[in-house]
């Protein structure tokens, strides 16, 4: 291939090819536009086109990703919860600056994607992210570009997610025979407000935060019911004098908030048998239904490891407290429960979130079905 000036070449086919600088990969190779043409003028004029619009992109959007960021996050910090904005600005000071901060914002393609969820695999505490959470970081870079684009009207598309397959993992569940010996424990050992809490999350599908956070004023035992309008988690706190995106490390709060969505804030009622357990161990109103020993609460941290010593004194193999509402959910579609119930003691914003989840229809149910078919086409009554 004859060489007929900078960066312009001569191929074998008789067309003049151009390549035109436009950045750089996220490895800091250089990333080109290749152009083609019959003759040398039309190339050069073509090359021309193109860096002018290069330069002028440049220029309407060369605020870069760190600061686009940042600007996203304290834009949307009065109307999101507290947990909300500590998780974004977590994943924006973990991965999403440290690897792409120092590009313009027109730079982030979808190449620029990909190579990105190569790169972040060594920013991971545990040694690598999995597939649906790289592809959880790239939509948030693709709301932060669209946010910019709206706040400085820019005419900037965000890049398309890149090629990312996320396998479906359904929850393994704890049999009936777990279930049974762990409630056996629990019944034993109703003088530990811990083991009440546990039940009360088994038989209602409560989030372990909404269970931290719950009163005995919210107990309404004589109507048989509880409300959950709160969610205790603890969060990360920033340091004001340094800006509002300065992060303390190591310096925590524990915040009662607003449940996960507006319909999680909800009245569930209560089996007959768990409001006569709770009537035997009301306490006063304004005490938390499981009690800390140095806070009038008990937070998620603290719960999960109690949980995990019960399981052990139980002689039960550990298993994650949010699988007692996966249990709860699975059961309720099992004995019948319309979906629109469900979804509302469940607190789901809508039934499609709770079908997405929960609806997983197990071996017997698919053969069960499988007979009732083949019975049907031999002429037999189902």
């Amino acid at each position: 291939m004859a060489k007929s000036g900078s960066n312009i070449y001569k191929r074998n086919d008789g067309r003049y090819e151009g390549r035109i600088l436009v950045g750089k990969t996220i490895y800091r190779k250089p990333h080109y536009i290749y152009v083609y043409a019959r003759t040398l003028k039309d190339l050069k004029q073509k090359m021309q086109d193109i860096q002018e619009k290069v330069e002028e992109d440049y220029l309407v959007s060369a605020r870069r990703m760190r600061d686009a960021a940042n600007g996203w996050l304290e834009e949307n910090r009065a109307v999101w919860k507290a947990t909300t904005y500590d998780r974004y600005e977590q994943l924006v000071r973990h991965y999403i600056i440290p690897v792409l901060g120092s590009y313009q914002i027109h730079e982030i393609s979808r190449k620029i994607l990909a190579e990105f969820t190569q790169e972040i695999d060594r920013l991971s505490p545990r040694g690598g992210v999995s597939e649906r959470y790289k592809k959880y970081i790239c939509t948030v870079i693709r709301h932060i570009i669209i946010f910019e684009s709206e706040k400085a009207d820019l005419d900037l598309t965000p890049p398309p997610l890149p090629d990312i397959r996320v396998a479906e993992a359904l929850p393994q569940l704890p049999d009936a025979r777990t279930l049974r010996q762990m409630e056996e424990y629990l019944m034993d050992n109703l003088d530990n407000d811990t083991c009440l809490g546990i039940l009360v999350a088994r038989y209602t599908g409560i989030r372990i935060g909404e269970l931290c956070a719950l009163q005995w004023k919210d107990i309404d035992l004589d109507e048989g019911a509880l409300m959950i309008h709160s969610n205790l988690q603890r969060i990360k706190t920033c340091n004001e004098e340094e800006g509002p995106n300065a992060v303390r490390e190591g310096r925590t709060k524990v915040l009662a908030q607003l449940p996960k969505t507006a319909r999680s804030i909800r009245v569930i009622p209560l089996p007959a048998r768990l409001t006569e357990l709770l009537r035997q161990h009301r306490r006063r109103p304004e005490e938390y239904l499981v009690p800390g020993k140095k806070a009038a609460w008990t937070e998620v941290r603290t719960m999960q490891y109690r949980f995990a010593s019960i399981l052990k004194k139980s002689g039960l193999e550990p298993f994650h407290f949010h699988l007692l509402r996966h249990n709860f959910a699975s059961e309720c579609i099992r004995q019948g429960c319309d979906m629109k119930s469900l979804s509302e003691i469940l607190g789901h914003s809508n039934i499609q979130i709770t079908m997405s989840i929960y609806v997983h229809t197990s071996m017997q149910q698919k053969k069960k079905m499988m007979n009732l078919v083949c019975r049907r086409q031999e002429g037999k009554p189902a």
